[in-house]
Formats: C-alpha cells, structure tokens, sequence
C-alpha cells in the first residue's frame, strides 16, 4: 500500500514537471515578466548582511527591559539622547549597555583595588557610559557642522539645473551616509508624513545644536515671504558657513596646546599609578586599604574634576 502511494505521488510530480516544462517551451513568459527579467539585469542588487550575533542578544535583551513599566520608563530618559546619535540604538537596548559597563567597572575595579572600591565602580560605569555617548554625540555635532557647507553648496547646484528644493535635497543625499544626509532624509520623511519642511529643518537645528541651520531655516522662511531668488539666498547662506567654519577651525588649532596639555595633566595620575600598580603594587597597596589613603585618593579626584572643568573653560572659545 505503502509503494503504491509513493509511486502515485512520483508519477504525478513527473506529470506535473513535464507539462510546466512543455508550456514553457510553447508560451514562454508574458511581455510583463520578459520586461521584469531583463529590469533585475540591469538592477543594483544591496544584499543586506545579518546582524551580528552579540547585537541580536542585545536587541533581545532590550526588548525585554522596554516589557517592564520600570525599566523602560528609566530607558525613556536616555531616548533625546540617543535621538541626538541618530537612533542606532533603542533606550531598552541603551540601558542594557549601561547596567553591563556598570557591571564590568565594579568587576575591574574589585579586582585590581578592594571589593569595597569596587562597588564604586557601579555607579561610574552606569553614569560614566552616558558621558561616552556625550562624547561621540559632540563629535557627530562637530561633523554635521563641517558637512553642512558642501551639502548646502550641492543644493544650490541642483537648485541652479532647476530641480525644486525637495528634489536638489533628495539629491545631494542620496548615496551619502554622513550625520548631514541622515539628518536631511529624516526631515524629508517627516515632510512626506505631515508638516513643513522648513520646521523639519528647524528640528534638525534644535537636535543637533546647530546654529547654521538655524540660519538656513530663517533665510528660507523669510524668502517665502518676502520673495527673491532661492538661489542667492542659500548662497550666501552658505558663505557665511564657509566663513563661520573656516574660524572655527582656526580657533581649535589655536586652543590644541591647551587641550593637549589638559589631556596630559589628566590622564599622568593615572598612568603613572598604573606604572606603579605593576612595578611595586606593594607601595601603593596602602592608599587603597587605609582610610588616610583613601581620604587622599578622594581629594585628589575632587581637585582633578575642578582643574578638569578649568581648563575646559580656559581652552573653549565660543565663536
């Protein structure tokens, strides 16, 4: 019984391939799918690669945190920030970042120091993986203003060809994977949805605490009152950011001797006392374990957070 159902299903399948080839042969395909065929030749495959092992772990362990009213609502908070980044990480994802840095600093330091100094470590992880995120929040700001120009100066060229404005921005984005063109596609999706995109752009001002956009946003409003020629007026808007950057170039390599030495002056504790941690730990061992030895280390920190904040306020100038 058994064979003759398989010898059923086999001759049926053979029927069934033989007629499919036999219509093939006969018919062909429909003008539609002969003009599908021939557009995926010439098509720009982009085969996207899986995400990698560790970030579906943490996809999944960020969704888990966003499930827990408490959680998520302590996620929420970090959720302007991480708009500020671009939105590559979601909160949920963030804070499970931040309680693993909190874990693996009290960890480093229970066992290079004292249990006790260990648990400090919570808190300086935790607190600490927000002010690395500031950081690179601060370098994707400094790129986006070096950026701005040359994008600006690629919309005016397209605006000069007689594309609209949607259309030279749409241009000058497109293949490019800068904080600039993220930015812009964003405002673009946001004008599609609802909305102005001159607000759209003002957002990406307010977001990225960028006082050039500002300025773009306010020299195309005032041209949609007042009239005049779009071209003209972003161009010399555009100059101005040339200028505008040109200084604050100058200014940085002006203020580097500073910030070198700030960096220097900060980081010679510490490179020193890990020296010493490697050479002779027995000679430090008391400053870690004896209550006059940590009352020093407490004060020394204090008075390197308040030369820290000095020397940032001497070496930055506003432009």
């Amino acid at each position: 019984m058994l064979a003759l159902v398989v010898a059923v299903l086999a001759t049926g399948t053979a029927v069934f391939a033989l007629a499919w080839l036999l219509l093939q042969s006969a018919f062909g395909k429909t003008p539609i799918q002969r003009r599908l065929a021939t557009l995926r030749q010439f098509t720009v495959r982009k085969e996207t690669a899986p995400d990698p092992p560790l970030r579906r772990l943490l996809a999944a362990q960020g969704r888990r945190v966003e499930r827990r009213p408490g959680l998520h609502t302590l996620a929420e908070r970090s959720a302007p920030l991480l708009d500020r980044l671009g939105g590559s990480l979601r909160p949920g994802e963030w804070l499970v970042v931040r309680l693993y840095a909190a874990l693996g600093v009290m960890l480093l330091l229970g066992l290079l120091l004292t249990p006790v100094l260990g648990l400090l470590g919570l808190p300086a992880g935790f607190f600490g993986a927000n002010a690395v995120l500031r950081s690179r929040i601060r370098r994707r700001e400094r790129v986006f203003a070096d950026e701005l120009p040359g994008a600006l100066q690629l919309m005016i060229s397209s605006l000069r060809s007689g594309f609209t404005l949607h259309q030279s921005v749409e241009a000058s984005v497109r293949d490019d994977p800068g904080p600039v063109a993220s930015e812009l596609r964003r405002a673009l999706s946001e004008t599609r949805i609802s909305g102005e995109f001159e607000d759209a752009l003002e957002r990406i001002g307010e977001r990225m605490h960028s006082a050039e956009m500002i300025w773009l946003v306010m020299a195309l409003r005032l041209q949609r009152e007042v009239g005049g020629s779009l071209v003209e007026v972003m161009q010399t808007t555009a100059d101005t950011m040339k200028e505008r950057a040109y200084l604050m170039r100058q200014v940085r390599s002006l203020s580097g001797e500073g910030r070198v030495s700030a960096y220097t002056l900060g980081a010679m504790p510490f490179m020193a006392a890990g020296g010493l941690w490697v050479v002779r730990p027995e000679y430090l061992r008391p400053m870690f374990h004896q209550p006059a030895g940590i009352a020093m280390i407490a004060a020394a920190l204090v008075m390197m957070g308040i030369g820290v904040v000095w020397l940032r306020a001497v070496v930055k100038v506003e432009v």
